[in-house]
C-alpha cells in the first residue's frame, strides 16, 4: 500500500513563524518561518513517503468566514513580515516543484478532508492508500480511520482511530459534535455555555451526535437540559462551522510523487537563500534516496 503525506501548509508556517526564534538574511529580514518550514519538510521526507501534498489556506475569503462574519475574528492580523514570508514559503514551493493544493473559498482543513474522502471511492483511485496527516490541528482528528493517521511534526506524535478513542471514548468522526458542544475560542467558534469536556464527552459516548441528544433531551438532568436549550443555536452554528467541506471540484488524480532534485533544491535554499545549516540535510536525505526508486501515482 503507498503512502501518502499531506502536509497543512498553512498550520504549520503559521506555527513556525511564532514559535521559533527570529532568523534574518542579510537584508534584515526576518525569515525564521522559511527556514523552520523547509527544515521540517525535509525531516518528514526522511519518513519515506511515496507521495506528498501542501494544502493552503485559500487567501481569499473563506465559506466559513462568509457564512459566520465572526469566525476567527478574535485573531490579530498578520503583519506583514508574516505574509512576505508566506508568499516567499509558497514561491519556494512551486520553484521546486513540490505538489501543492490551493482552493479559493476553502481551508486546508476542507482540501485533506476531501482527499480522505474521496479515497474511500476506490473508483477514484488508481492505488488504495495509506495516508498520514500532518497537522497539530485538533479538528483533523475526525478524518482518523484504519488507513487514516495524523502527526504532529511538532511534538513528533502519531494519533491513530484507536489512540483517539482511548482517548475520547467515542469514534473520531463523531468528534465534530463534540466540539460543536464546546467550541473553539481560538477560531472564535460558540459553545454552549456551562458544557464543559466532561459532560460534552459523556453526552457524545452515550448519544452520539447532537442531534441525537437533542432528541433525548427529557431523559437528561434537569440542569444540563437547561444548558442544552439555551445554546441550542449556538451547538448547530458550531457544528457546521467545524464540519469539514466536500469540495467536488477537488482533483484527486494529480502526480504527487515525492520527487527530490538535490542540485535544484541545493542552489535555491543553500545557494540563494544561504540556509546553510540545511545542507547537511539535504545530503543526508540525497544518500537514503539513492537507489530508492520513485514511482509516480499514475505513472
Amino acid at each position: 500500500m503507498r503512502k501518502l503525506e499531506i502536509l497543512d501548509g498553512s498550520w504549520y508556517v503559521f506555527r513556525a513563524y511564532y514559535w521559533f526564534p527570529e532568523l534574518t538574511n542579510d537584508a534584515w529580514q526576518n525569515i525564521n518561518a522559511v527556514y523552520w518550514f523547509f527544515r521540517m519538510l525535509f525531516t518528514l521526507w526522511k519518513r519515506r513517503p511515496d507521495e506528498f501534498v501542501i494544502t493552503w489556506d485559500s487567501p481569499q475569503q473563506t465559506i466559513r468566514k462568509k457564512n459566520f462574519v465572526e469566525y476567527k475574528a478574535n485573531r490579530v492580523s498578520m503583519p506583514d513580515e508574516f505574509k512576505w514570508q508566506m508568499r516567499t514559503i509558497k514561491d519556494i514551493v512551486t520553484d521546486l516543484g513540490i505538489p501543492f493544493l490551493e482552493i479559493p473559498w476553502y481551508e486546508a482543513d476542507d482540501i485533506i478532508g476531501t482527499i480522505v474522502k474521496k479515497q474511500q471511492d476506490k473508483d477514484t483511485w488508481k492505488f488504495q492508500k495509506w495516508i498520514c496527516i500532518v497537522s497539530s490541528d485538533k479538528d483533523l482528528k475526525q478524518l482518523l480511520a484504519d488507513w487514516v493517521r495524523q502527526f504532529d511534526a511538532l511534538k513528533w506524535v502519531e494519533s491513530t482511530a484507536q489512540t483517539f478513542y482511548e482517548e475520547y471514548w467515542f469514534q473520531p468522526e463523531q468528534l465534530v459534535d463534540y466540539l460543536s458542544l464546546l467550541g473553539d475560542s481560538s477560531d472564535n467558534i460558540p459553545w454552549v455555555y456551562g458544557i464543559w469536556k466532561k459532560t460534552a464527552q459523556q453526552l457524545i459516548a452515550q448519544y452520539g451526535t447532537i442531534e441525537n441528544i437533542y432528541v433525548h433531551i427529557d431523559t437528561l438532568q434537569w440542569s444540563v437540559q437547561q444548558k442544552l436549550l439555551d445554546g441550542k443555536d449556538a451547538a448547530f452554528m458550531s457544528k457546521e462551522l467545524v464540519s469539514l467541506y466536500y469540495i467536488d471540484e477537488l482533483r484527486c488524480d494529480e502526480d504527487w510523487s515525492c520527487r527530490f532534485d538535490f542540485d535544484r533544491f541545493h542552489t535555491v535554499l543553500v545557494d540563494k537563500y544561504q540556509f546553510y545549516s540545511l545542507e547537511s540535510i539535504l545530503i543526508d536525505l540525497k544518500k537514503q534516496r539513492q537507489g530508492w526508486q520513485q514511482f509516480s501515482l499514475f505513472g
